[in-house]
């Protein structure tokens, strides 16, 4: 019996690339995150969680 009419399913989460609106310094982040990630060098907040996705308040340059 085959099963090719099934879809496997796709998550909808993936890590990111964030630069700080501040300093320019990129970091890696969850997209789902539970807590609050500052950046390294200044200490800015770069995404607040949310009840799903995470809130990013800075500029995504790309997935990881």
């Amino acid at each position: 019996m085959k099963k090719d009419h099934i879809l496997i399913p796709t998550p909808s989460s993936k890590f990111q690339k964030i630069k700080c609106g501040e300093c320019d310094e990129e970091q890696i982040v969850y997209s789902h995150s539970t807590t609050h990630v500052k950046c390294n060098s200044c200490g800015n907040t770069i995404s607040e969680p949310t009840g799903s996705k995470a809130k990013i308040k800075g500029k995504i340059s790309g997935s990881a």
